[in-house]
C-alpha cells in the first residue's frame, strides 16, 4: 500500500474489455492473471489531512487514521472502489469529494473485505468494483476469498518443496 502513487493497468483494462465482449474461460483466466498483478487507486479519508512536505509532496503524519470509504450501488449494496488509472479516478472525483488515494493490491482489498470486526461481524462490502464509472467490473467477496485461498495453498506447496 503506497500513498499517492499513480498506477496504470492497460493490460487489465484490455482483459476486462475482452471478457465483457466474449466471456470465455480463456478471457477469464487472462483477466484473473492481470488482476493479481495490478495495483489500483483507492480513495481514502485521512485524519489529519495530508500536508505538503519540504519537497512539495503530500505526506501523511505518523499516527494518522486512514479509512477507505465504500461506495453504495444499486439496492444499497456496498463495495470498495478500485481505479485502474488516474483517468478513471478523476471521472469519479468529478462527482465526489476530492480525496487523497493509495495504490492497493488485490490482497489489500481482500484483507478489508474478508476481515471480521472484534464482534465477529464481516465487512459490509460485498466486494470491490473496478472503475465504477467505466467498465464497472464487480469482484465479489466469494471470488476474493477463493483467490486468497488458492494463493495460500500455492505458498504452502512452495514452502513444502523447499523443505525437501
Amino acid at each position: 500500500m503506497e500513498f499517492n502513487k499513480n498506477v496504470s493497468n492497460p493490460m487489465l483494462v484490455g482483459a476486462i474489455e475482452l471478457m465483457k465482449a466474449e466471456d470465455t474461460p480463456e478471457h477469464r483466466n487472462m483477466f484473473v492473471a492481470e488482476l493479481v498483478k495490478a495495483s489500483f487507486l483507492s480513495p481514502a479519508l485521512v485524519e489529519p489531512a495530508p500536508a505538503e512536505n519540504a519537497e512539495g509532496k503530500l505526506a501523511i503524519a505518523p499516527g494518522s487514521k486512514v479509512q477507505f470509504p465504500m461506495i453504495t450501488g444499486a439496492e444499497g449494496v456496498k463495495f470498495f472502489a478500485a481505479f485502474t488509472d488516474m483517468g478513471e479516478y478523476e471521472k469519479w472525483q468529478e462527482k465526489n469529494q476530492k480525496l487523497p488515494f493509495f495504490a492497493l493490491k488485490i490482497e489489500d482489498y481482500a484483507a478489508m473485505i474478508l476481515r471480521r470486526d472484534p464482534k465477529g461481524n464481516i465487512c459490509p462490502a460485498l466486494g470491490m468494483v473496478i472503475n465504477p464509472l467505466g467498465s464497472n467490473m464487480i469482484i465479489p467477496r466469494e471470488m476474493l476469498a477463493g483467490m486468497m485461498s488458492a494463493k495460500m495453498a500455492q505458498a504452502k506447496q512452495a514452502a513444502e518443496k523447499q523443505k525437501k
